[in-house]
């Protein structure tokens, strides 16, 4: 069944993680590609951790794969697209950066070896204009990161907007001078960046935001968790006027599933709130859609979502899951301080998390427990069924949560550091000024990709205060950033030590100097607890699915490579589980693997049994 118009030029599948974008977006695009064989389709995947070789069975990478006559499937590299993009605009920007400060082109040039903010994203936004514009292929089918991350990458244009009005503001005040000083003003690099650039920012947004040429379509299962994040996701596609054409609604399970009452409950709801749309539904299949033909036997099921609601009559009790032998509290070292819940979107990081803080809160009740969420796209408030926000909010008495707002720390770090750091860049005082204006526009706009920044700095400011922080993390490819994120801190501190030697005379501010040494030691702690075994544990969560399993081994092996301890795995959602014995599964990932299993009541006061 074609659902999808082969008519748009780019057509959006997104959703909160593990709620199977990309299985329907690569069944779907197969769907498009069998029925109308004279256009041509590109299924791009820009989830820094994509599966989209998982579900195909074959190598997909960088490099477009043909896996039928008119369909490539290609997995962005945003390394490789970075290094592209450096050759061809690094001297244009390095122009502009120079006209901007007074510093030398030397103090400048480790700049663009630096790791910055928000550059997946942006690299991502750039290479999905140029494949649009180029006339490759007739329509392009995004497999999205998660929510958090697909927001961050839809804002992206807002952000560039800002930042090449401040690039403008310092070419004028350059055309300025070089009139005041009798020089003949002709385009540079710089001048014809920025015309490029503002093309491309225009085209796009016109492009994203026009309902004839793009599409959108949200997934999501029949759960709270994935219900609440939909609902927030379409409120900010409204705000954005982005053309949301329909909901999918996957994982629906059969009657004979302890689940079912429970999802049946939610589609009753979702049928009548998300009504002005197209709702489809896929069913649960009883084998995972890897392949060509797996891919078909997903299309081959989707019905109108109307089809899978049903009136249900409950008897009896609720069936309980028995406890296991083995809990995940038995593989944390003895005094540990940081746990952090990761692994694949959708698996049920969060109510491990919620469930393990409320477990060892309640077995030590001495101890002061924090359990945060770093996940931009948050759901710990869903979870624990209570608001959260910055502000560490009490849940017992001895146990804190908090969903981490980048804006109010961002807000704190502009007092500490970043407006100094504008002031110097711009020049004040006795140094010659360059639109002090300017410098605060750009400062006012943060770049999307400083949350993992932010949410570093706040891990590191609540350690002095509890005595375990339980992390719920981003998925796997934005959670690997975090963990890299004290290295590529370190290396931007580094850098404004180095220059504030150099022009100490001339900068003064003793203070921020201080400041910023102070930051360092922190940020090079933290970098050694991470790799401390009696200090942190790394904690992954999957799924019992193929899939799911292959992206966990892939984690496993890059914390082993970066050096994260990682003493056990947590399978989650088990049907049917196994309660004593070895795992299953511990011998594929080569850690003791603690089964979950699935309970139909799945509140973190509940699950802590089973933790």
């Amino acid at each position: 069944m074609t659902i999808l118009d082969p008519q748009k030029r780019l057509i959006l599948l997104s959703g909160k993680g593990g709620v199977g974008k990309t299985t329907l977006s690569s069944a779907l695009s197969q769907e498009l590609a069998w029925t109308f064989p004279e256009r041509q389709f590109l299924l791009v995947s820009t989830d820094p951790a994509h599966s989209l070789g998982d579900i195909w069975q074959c190598p997909v990478g960088d490099d477009p794969r043909r896996v039928h006559p008119n369909l490539q499937v290609r997995a962005l590299d945003a390394a490789r697209l970075l290094r592209d993009f450096k050759a061809q605009y690094v001297p244009a920007l390095s122009l502009i950066a120079e006209r901007a400060s007074w510093l030398e082109r030397e103090d400048l040039l480790p700049l663009w070896d630096l790791s910055w903010p928000g550059v997946d994203e942006l690299m991502a936004l750039l290479e999905i204009h140029r494949l649009l514009t180029a006339g490759v292929v007739d329509t392009v089918i995004l497999d999205t990161a998660p929510t958090g991350h697909t927001l961050r990458l839809l804002a992206l244009p807002q952000f560039l907007e800002n930042l090449l009005g401040v690039f403008q503001i310092f070419q004028e005040k350059h055309r300025a001078l070089q009139e005041h000083f009798g020089g003949q003003i002709q385009p540079d690099p710089a001048d014809h960046f920025l015309k490029e650039m503002q093309q491309q920012l225009e085209a796009g947004q016109a492009q994203l935001q026009d309902a004839n040429k793009t599409a959108i379509w949200l997934v999501m299962l029949p759960e709270a968790l994935s219900l609440a994040e939909t609902q927030r996701f379409i409120r900010e596609l409204q705000n954005r006027q982005l053309p949301l054409q329909g909901i999918l609604v996957n994982q629906i399970v059969s009657p004979a599933s302890p689940r079912f009452p429970a999802q049946q409950q939610q589609l009753r709801f979702l049928e009548q709130q998300f009504h002005p749309y197209q709702r489809w539904g896929i069913p649960w299949l009883a084998q995972e859609p890897l392949g060509s033909r797996g891919l078909a036997e997903v299309v081959a099921a989707i019905r109108p979502l109307q089809a899978f609601v049903e009136e249900v009559e409950v008897e009896g009790g609720l069936v309980l899951p028995p406890r296991p032998l083995q809990r995940l509290s038995q593989y944390l070292p003895v005094g540990v301080r940081l746990v952090i819940c990761g692994g694949k979107g959708g698996v049920g990081k969060t109510t491990v998390a919620a469930s393990l803080a409320w477990a060892l809160a309640n077995r030590d009740p001495g101890q002061r427990l924090l359990l945060v969420s770093i996940d931009p796209a948050h759901s710990l408030g869903d979870c624990l069924g209570v608001g959260l926000g910055q502000e560490p909010r009490p849940i017992l008495d001895n146990l804190w949560a908090q969903e981490v707002d980048a804006e109010v720390i961002l807000g704190q770090f502009r007092q500490d550091y970043l407006e100094e750091m504008v002031a110097i860049l711009g020049g004040d005082g006795e140094l010659m000024s360059y639109d002090a204006l300017a410098w605060q526009r750009m400062l006012a706009m943060p770049p999307p990709g400083l949350d993992e920044i932010m949410a570093l700095i706040n891990v590191l400011a609540a350690q002095d205060t509890y005595d375990l922080i339980v992390v719920d993390s981003a998925p796997t490819g934005h959670l690997l950033r975090f963990l890299e994120m004290p290295a590529a801190l370190e290396g931007w501190l580094d850098l404004a030590l180095k220059l504030w030697l150099k022009y100490r005379d001339r900068i003064g501010r003793m203070e921020l100097a201080q400041r910023l040494r102070h930051l360092r030691h922190q940020v090079k702690q933290l970098q050694s607890q991470l790799r401390d075994p009696q200090v942190t544990a790394f904690v992954p969560v999957f799924n019992p699915e193929q899939a799911v399993l292959a992206e966990t081994q892939r984690l496993l092996s890059k914390l082993d490579e970066i050096g994260i301890p990682h003493p056990c795995a947590v399978v989650n959602r088990v049907e049917n589980a196994p309660t004593g014995g070895q795992s299953p599964w511990s011998e594929q990932l080569g850690v003791p693997v603690v089964v979950v299993p699935f309970h139909p009541d799945p509140r973190p006061q509940v699950l802590a049994a089973y933790v």
